[in-house]
């Protein structure tokens, strides 16, 4: 038996997810295996727990210190999701290796998913996880020792949420676009339009339904309102449940648009 033989099993894969867990394991080894991961890491750290560190040394409320801590999360990690998810498709697609690799057996659907799930991983681990628990220690020995883990943990799902929901834009907008501009343009317009001062009374005004179905209130206060992450880190109740729904939604939208697109792509 040759070297190849033993190396080399069929699979019996078939359908959409023939060659998931090769892409898979490529785009898992194009985080895990290369500085991607620990330079994802210390931009979190140095942006989330670096300010935290400098707000609770300024002297700041500790609650005022650990809201902004979630709302600079929902602002900070959806631009590096955004950056990274659109380039791997449109980076794939200009040089030309998806072509090459769709020439293989793997099917389109799994070509999106197995960039959505490692992405989704990758940045769960070093935008959520590790600067969240970090934070968790630094508010907590801080003068609030009373945090509720689990709200605390609720909270930062609900960043994480947020994330996932610009992930998913990126990746869908970048199946419908070929240029990296359309693809930035649109997703951080949707990201700072409702921070904005001049577009936010615009919104309130002609169309308030926007803030219960697209992901602001998961991360920024409305008006004197607490952004719904605040209220979980805080051991409050949800005044609505109405953005988390909508944003999980989106997100299933996204990501089936983008498998759609994908499968009538010509190469």
């Amino acid at each position: 038996m040759s070297a190849n033989e033993t190396l080399l099993t069929p699979s019996r894969v078939r359908g959409w997810r023939l060659g998931l867990a090769n892409m898979l394991g490529k785009e898992m080894s194009g985080w895990w295996r290369t500085r991607r991961w620990w330079i994802q890491c210390l931009l979190a750290l140095a942006l989330l727990n670096v300010t935290l560190a400098l707000n609770i040394d300024s002297g700041q409320p500790i609650t005022s210190t650990g809201l902004n801590f979630l709302i600079v999360a929902g602002f900070a990690a959806p631009i590096a999701a955004v950056s990274l998810g659109q380039d791997s498709i449109l980076g794939e697609r200009h040089s030309g290796t998806a072509a090459w690799v769709l020439s293989k057996p793997l099917r389109r659907p799994a070509f999106i998913l197995a960039k959505l799930i490692a992405h989704a991983l990758g940045f769960l681990a070093t935008w959520l996880v590790l600067p969240g628990t970090l934070a968790y220690f630094q508010i907590t020995a801080n003068g609030l020792p009373q945090l509720s883990q689990s709200g605390w943990v609720g909270a930062v799902g609900l960043i994480y949420l947020n994330v996932f929901f610009y992930l998913t834009l990126a990746l869908m907008l970048a199946t419908l676009f070929n240029g990296r501009g359309p693809v930035l343009g649109i997703t951080l317009l949707i990201l700072f339009s409702g921070p904005i001062g001049l577009i936010d009374p615009s919104i309130q005004d002609y169309a308030p339904w926007l803030m219960e179905v697209l992901p602001w209130r998961l991360v920024m206060p409305i008006g004197v309102e607490l952004p719904l992450a605040g209220y979980l880190a805080m051991g409050a109740s949800l005044p609505t449940v109405i953005p988390i729904v909508a944003t999980a939604l989106w997100c299933v939208l996204f990501a089936g648009v983008a498998i759609w697109r994908m499968r009538r792509e010509e190469f």
